[in-house]
């Protein structure tokens, strides 16, 4: 059996479903540029995956030299929701298959290619030792972790600071992380 990657809307009710399953308190896809892919396996859907802007400063970001913490450009942030399933393809397999169709839907989309990709894995919400397994697997590294502080737009309102839960910060790109 081969995996697809399917296209989807930020805004398809099934995507939107299966993300706020995952991520409890999330109102579906943030705001800015995005994409979303349904992973099928077998012609049946197993996974979803998105990409979108990146946070606009992670202290974690200064473990690659970069010191004001703000995204380098061609920078994304990516997520997964995987079906766990004893037969088929593991997350590892899922990343390493899709990031180069992301990276081509990207470009055709927005005229750039990513080139740094960042993902936010909340610890307490794995079920494994080690957050964000399948993602270190297919090629990314941890470089930190928030700060716990975060911002929310309340109705798109002006932005509201306050306590979060830190998440690690794992990323995948060509710069090295800086020894402390």
């Amino acid at each position: 059996m081969s995996l697809a990657f399917v296209p989807v809307s930020t805004w398809d009710p099934a995507f939107v479903s299966e993300i706020r399953a995952h991520y409890p308190g999330s109102r579906g896809a943030p705001p800015g540029k995005k994409q979303a892919w349904r992973v099928e396996w077998g012609g049946e859907p197993i996974a979803w995956i998105g990409l979108g802007e990146p946070a606009f400063k992670l202290a974690a970001r200064r473990a690659l030299g970069i010191s004001d913490a703000r995204p380098l450009a061609s920078t994304v942030c990516c997520f997964i929701y995987r079906r766990v399933r004893p037969e088929g393809p593991t997350g590892r397999d899922l990343l390493r298959a899709w990031h180069a169709r992301a990276a081509s839907d990207w470009s055709q989309r927005y005229g750039w290619s990513p080139v740094h990709w960042e993902t936010l894995v909340l610890p307490s919400a794995v079920p494994g030792s080690v957050p964000g397994y399948c993602f270190r697997r297919a090629g990314y590294r941890e470089i930190g972790a928030t700060t716990g502080r975060g911002a929310c737009r309340p109705e798109h309102g002006r932005r509201v600071w306050g306590p979060t839960q830190p998440k690690v910060v794992l990323y995948r790109g060509p710069l090295p992380r800086l020894s402390r």
